[in-house]
């Protein structure tokens, strides 16, 4: 496994004096810069600032902050979705045609440091942050750092693998013990006439509606996703039983549907949404999506795992600076507004989305009723830590996972379809 040595720790102390990239830059002794006329900026954002949801009007106030600072840059916001958005830009970037700044899925970083369509922030963001600053992101920033370059900032922090419940279905808390789920979420599932859970096993948006649970049940299991000399850490008796978990919830103890191998997160997400499962395992920056639907009916919980709860699967969404960026002050400006204590105060606030700053998540709000689904992956976080950090390439190597595991439900034995994953996994990352 490619990791930090730091692990994720959130003290409760107050904001930063610097709450703005402004004062930021003041209270270092050094001026931001100037532009003698209108500036243009192009932004790539998976969010449609004009979209009516809580997660497209945090991001619309973040932009409203940046915009109120500096009324000198015309800031262009075009959405692109999500699932999609690491292609076209790789495509974009080595076309010309790319914009300035976009902000990245979780898996999508290393692969474009890869392809050279993100350029370093060293001179245009870390300069004008104090050691307090950069020592201040609830991920290590080490995530972000490729041959000494800082390649990005994140957006937001990610909770993976939240377990999401219907609580009028089921009988108590759930399990921690996976072994106990498949008879407490069968029971929901009959209760509600709807399956007991669902996951989705299909490629798109790089097969994350499988991999985000599929990773940290590789760590309970004592596998690994990808070690540190570049193989594959799961091809083996211990990355087996995850899947093995996976395939008894579906032909042993039918809580899950055979429908599942052509199911996208989205679908997931719908059919929570739409009381059409008992549970899910979702990630924590779309939980508002859902709670617009279910209310207070939605319970949350930690990812069961064969000796209790699985590692938190903490990650982050990115913003990066593209090559083919010509005004690359101003796209620093823009990155340090948005990772500002102000701006990740208000897309908590408004979008329901993790800080990225200790500094925030020790703000009060956190402790209000409001707050309470960011609070449970803090805690979760704190509390059940794993460090991790994507390796190269590895869009590839989870939608190879996601094919592989659609292939095991086809008759394709474990151990066999593990052993293809690492034969292709090796050959790709050597091409």
């Amino acid at each position: 496994m490619t990791t930090s040595s730091r692990s994720i720790s959130i003290p409760r102390r107050s904001f930063l004096v610097a709450a703005t990239a402004g004062a930021a830059t003041l209270a270092l002794g050094i001026s931001p810069p100037a532009f003698a006329k209108k500036t243009k900026l192009v932004y790539w954002s998976p969010l449609d600032p004009k979209a009516d949801n809580s997660r497209s009007k945090g991001e619309a106030a973040m932009i409203g902050i940046f915009r109120k600072q500096h009324p000198d840059i015309d800031l262009e916001v075009q959405p692109v979705p999500w699932q999609v958005m690491g292609q076209q830009l790789i495509q974009a970037v080595l076309a010309g045609t790319g914009p300035d700044v976009a902000q990245l899925s979780t898996t999508n970083l290393p692969d474009q440091v890869g392809a050279g369509s993100a350029a370093p922030l060293n001179d245009y963001v870390d300069k004008y942050l104090s050691e307090e600053q950069k020592n201040d992101f609830l991920l290590p920033r080490d995530n972000t750092v490729y041959d000494g370059q800082t390649m990005a900032y994140y957006w937001s922090t990610l909770l993976g693998n939240e377990l999401w419940y219907l609580k009028d279905a089921v009988n108590g808390e759930p399990p921690m013990d996976w072994n106990e789920l498949p008879a407490y979420l069968k029971a929901a599932g009959d209760k509600a006439g709807v399956p007991g859970f669902l996951i989705g096993l299909s490629q798109q948006g790089n097969g994350i509606g499988l991999t985000n649970p599929l990773i940290p049940a590789l760590w309970a299991c004592g596998a690994d996703y990808v070690l540190p000399n570049g193989e594959l850490g799961f091809a083996n008796a211990n990355g087996e039983k995850a899947f093995q978990w996976l395939v008894g919830m579906v032909r042993k103890h039918k809580v899950t549907p055979e429908s599942i191998i052509s199911l996208t997160r989205d679908n997931v997400l719908d059919a929570m949404k739409g009381r059409k499962t008992a549970s899910v395992i979702l990630s924590s920056n779309i939980v508002s999506s859902a709670r617009a639907s279910l209310g207070e009916s939605m319970g949350l919980a930690k990812q069961p795992g064969p000796n209790g709860p699985c590692p938190a699967f903490a990650t982050g969404k990115f913003l990066i600076m593209t090559k083919s960026c010509q005004e690359k002050e101003a796209a620093g400006l823009f990155i340090q507004s948005m990772i500002s204590p102000e701006s990740q105060l208000q897309n908590a606030r408004i979008g329901s989305e993790i800080p990225v700053l200790k500094s925030v998540a020790g703000n009060p709000y956190f402790s209000t009723p409001e707050a309470a689904d960011i609070k449970f992956a803090l805690d979760y976080m704190a509390s059940n830590p794993h460090p991790f950090k994507y390796p190269m390439r590895t869009d590839y190597l989870q939608t190879r996972i996601a094919l592989a595991t659609q292939q095991i439900f086809k008759g394709t034995p474990i151990k066999t379809a593990l052993e293809q994953v690492a034969q292709d996994w090796n050959n790709n990352r050597k091409a």
